[in-house]
């Protein structure tokens, strides 16, 4: 799946890894062109995944996220039923990416094999702390900071 909508990004070059999750951080589908640990995947999909819904608990209106790292930079990109993370090389340059993503995610979303595969997904925003893989010490640190926020900026 990745590799039929996301070409673009998969083919620019210094790009490792794209990955699409729904947002309950089941991974959709993935390309990359190392191996990586099966496990990586699933947990940068759950980071970003507490991050989203952080950002969306505090009413923040952010769809795109870039971090940077010592071996290359993590590019997220959020949609109200999915997210993506891009693994790259620091050499790539972020617009080129974000390009790619806007030709790519038009194409994906009006596609209609996708709005099918849309319709058997949870429409349940990433504001799921009670229900995500949270410890118990987790769980009370978040709702803790969360309480103290109101949910003010």
């Amino acid at each position: 799946m990745v590799q039929q909508y996301f070409k673009d990004v998969v083919e620019i070059d210094g790009v490792d890894a794209v990955v699409l999750f729904d947002n309950q951080n089941n991974i959709i589908g993935s390309s990359a062109t190392t191996k990586y640990n099966p496990t990586v995947f699933s947990e940068m999909g759950e980071s970003f995944l507490h991050v989203f819904g952080m950002l969306e608990y505090l009413k923040y209106d952010l769809n795109e996220i870039v971090v940077p790292f010592d071996k290359g930079l993590l590019y997220t990109r959020t949609h109200p039923r999915f997210y993506v993370i891009v693994l790259a090389k620091l050499s790539v340059e972020v617009p080129l990416i974000r390009l790619a993503m806007n030709v790519c995610l038009k194409e994906f979303e009006e596609d209609r094999k996708v709005k099918k595969i849309f319709k058997k997904l949870s429409d349940k925003k990433f504001y799921q702390i009670k229900s995500i893989t949270l410890d118990e010490m987790e769980k009370i640190m978040l709702e803790k900071m969360l309480e103290e926020t109101d949910g003010t900026q």
